[in-house]
């Protein structure tokens, strides 16, 4: 999520934003920095034929035509109008585009002024008056007079200069309508919506494109509930995607080149040692080869070096395509926030088209070498002293690359012998890929193919709640009511207990440590009010409590779920009674609190082969992808029927889903591609 910083911050200097000045794509510049940045690119195109880098949105070369630029991040082209072109040069343009007011009151906010105003420029002068009057831009308070000089000057006429008392009583957003102009038609507000072109309007734009359009409304009847409705933080996430799997990008050919640069170093060494076989004849083969090697190594890297260039600047336009989101979404009237996320829908579309082809353009390349085996035989008769081959094969670049859950199975875990409707509280896969299913209402294991059909059922002496699996086939059982933790085998079609013990407390959420090689239990509060979590040895042994807490207060009220990571001793514990996932170690030391409005309800947790985190969130009825640092990545799935409990196979890219209400009997299987 984009901080109020980076709301403030243009994207060129790296700084709070002097006269923000935005464009038709709604990216943001400072004033200045956008008239250094036109000048430089005229200048640019005149020493390359008027033809800039390559677009990120059609990778092919930006020609400069005279009458407008590329957006300094998305590449757009900025078309200016006639009138505009009109007897201007290209340092004046950047001077005539509108201010961003939704941004300067956004810096207003942050200097709003105190109960004791003097007017700043009265006061400069040894002549203190009160002040009424607050200029976002100068973050200055104006007594009346200075306020009235200040609308009309020439370097301040564009200013918004607002009542300080009309500021601090502000309590809705304040009305920025400049954002929601329309710039081909010099700035007239945009109040219409073709629902025919999904496309805004404003009065002209409606006269000249669509007069024939029949469903063309006003912006006001389907603007009101964007505000209270999740589609625009759901725009705002799809961006972060965006900018996170930019990033992947990024590393993954950073990578690939530092790797390659290796590869050439060992290269030349190799050479070097077959000259050293050889005689001064293969010396201008050996030039010939160092040439077109580097030739190859070159273009190669400069490839890539491209593809992170383009990648770059598609973070830099996300960036400013979150910010202007963020700003609408806080700050912003309904009718802003409309135009801007419709704008910033199209936008996502563009950037998510440049995600995919750069993604699908991603192979590992590596180099191959190999010597010519005439070298030995025939010195005399070589042309060549090598050869090297590129190869190119697909890469998965992260893990955090957007992955999408397809469902490849859904079946209803209610057996015929069954006395109640399943309710499927936990669930496991096997290493054969079967699946065992704790249902709580019958008080059942269950044991299911692939496909769903029922192999066989275990009867519990009370009601199980969760189930982890365990390398050789085996799967430990938590039975709350009993305090007491059952060791069950999955081998041959049949559940077979093993082994049973006690705990000193309800045990609930259970997962195995692939690490520590020990279980990791969810306990019910102790009588010293600090929840915790067992660390249980195999053979039952409790080996520690950790207490999940900071100065002696618990973090967690009932932790239900836990998970762990397969590549550390990290453990993951959701809480949906304070709607927070903790992150802990079986040491327990303490490593985050995640707690946000986006995720309601916390109950399933899961860690992937990856070490990648999901967290069912049953109120929000949606899967929240996090990072082992308890960053959020992204929303895997939504609209889910109040999922519960989630697992992954530990050796595969599946999971499976239950859920709570009259779905609770279902079990989904999904697959990541």
């Amino acid at each position: 999520m984009p901080s109020k910083l980076a709301m403030v911050t243009c994207v060129l200097c790296k700084e709070t934003y002097k006269k923000p000045k935005y464009l038709p794509c709604l990216h943001t510049f400072c004033e200045r920095c956008l008239e250094g940045y036109i000048v430089k690119i005229s200048d640019i195109c005149t020493k390359l034929n008027n033809k800039l880098p390559a677009s990120i949105f059609d990778n092919k070369p930006y020609v400069w035509t005279g009458d407008g630029f590329p957006c300094p991040v998305c590449r757009k082209h900025v078309q200016m109008r006639v009138d505009q072109l009109k007897g201007s040069v290209p340092q004046q343009w950047a001077a005539m585009f509108p201010m961003n007011q939704l941004t300067l009151s956004i810096l207003g906010y942050d200097n709003i002024p105190t109960d004791d105003n003097v007017c700043s420029p009265c006061q400069k002068i040894g002549e203190p008056e009160p002040a009424d009057h607050w200029c976002l831009e100068c973050a200055e308070a104006l007594c009346k007079s200075c306020s009235a000089h200040h609308r009309v000057l020439r370097a301040t006429d564009t200013h918004a200069v607002v009542q300080i008392v009309e500021l601090k009583n502000q309590k809705g957003p304040m009305r920025h309508e400049e954002v929601s102009t329309c710039h081909p038609h010099g700035g007239k507000l945009i109040n219409l919506y073709c629902v025919d072109h999904n496309k805004v309007a404003c009065d002209d734009c409606a006269k000249e494109e669509h007069r024939d359009c029949e469903n063309l409304i006003d912006i006001e009847k389907v603007a009101g509930e964007i505000k209270n409705s999740s589609e625009a933080h759901k725009l705002l996430d799809k961006l972060k995607e965006c900018n996170e799997e930019s990033e992947c990008i990024i590393l993954d050919r950073t990578r690939t080149i530092d790797k390659l640069e290796s590869t050439k170093d060992v290269f030349q060494n190799n050479i070097q040692k077959v000259r050293n076989e050889i005689n001064k004849v293969l010396d201008e083969l050996e030039k010939i080869f160092k040439e077109d090697f580097e030739t190859t190594h070159k273009k190669v890297t400069l490839d890539l070096a491209d593809q992170i260039g383009r990648c770059h600047f598609l973070q830099k336009a996300v960036d400013s395509s979150m910010g202007v989101l963020r700003a609408a979404i806080e700050h912003g009237t309904d009718n802003e926030l409309f135009v801007v996320a419709h704008t910033m829908e199209k936008e996502l579309h563009k950037y998510e088209e440049v995600i995919e082809k750069e993604t699908t353009d991603l192979f590992d390349i590596d180099y191959e070498f190999e010597v010519n085996y005439e070298i030995e035989h025939v010195l005399l008769a070589l042309d060549e002293i090598g050869s090297v081959k590129i190869n190119r094969t697909p890469t998965t670049v992260s893990p955090f690359v957007k992955k999408h859950a397809k469902i490849i199975e859904r079946f209803d875990a209610t057996s015929a012998m069954d006395e109640r409707c399943a309710e499927v509280t936990g669930g496991t896969f096997l290493p054969d890929d079967r699946i065992l299913l704790v249902d709580n209402a019958n008080e059942k294991l269950k044991l299911f193919t692939p496909d769903g059909y029922l192999l066989c059922e275990l009867e519990m002496s009370s009601s199980p709640w969760d189930i982890a699996c365990i390398p050789g086939g085996m799967a430990a059982v938590t039975l709350p009511e009993d305090k007491k933790i059952l060791m069950v085998s999955g081998l041959n079609d049949c559940i077979t207990p093993v082994d049973q013990f006690t705990t000193s407390g309800k045990c609930y959420g259970i997962a195995y440590s692939y690490y520590e090689k020990d279980l990791v239990v969810a306990c019910d509060t102790p009588g010293d009010g600090m929840a915790v979590v067992k660390v249980i040895s195999l053979s039952g042994e409790e080996v520690r409590n950790i207490s999940i807490g900071e100065d002696g207060k618990s973090l967690i009220s009932r932790p239900s779920y836990v998970a762990t990571n397969p590549f550390n001793a990290d453990v993951y514990v959701s809480d949906d009674c304070n709607n927070t996932v903790i992150g802990i170690t079986m040491g327990g030391d303490f490593r985050f609190k995640h707690s946000e409005s986006y995720l309601q309800l916390p109950v399933g947790i899961a860690a992937d082969n990856h070490g990648c985190v999901y967290v069912c969130g049953n109120g929000s009825c949606d899967i929240h992808q996090m990072s082992c640092d308890g960053q959020r990545i992204r929303l895997l799935c939504d609209g889910l029927p109040h999922p519960r409990a989630i697992a992954f196979d530990p050796y595969g890219e599946r999971f499976l889903v239950t859920s709570d209400g009259s779905y609770k009997s279902t079990v989904q299987v999904y697959s990541l591609f």
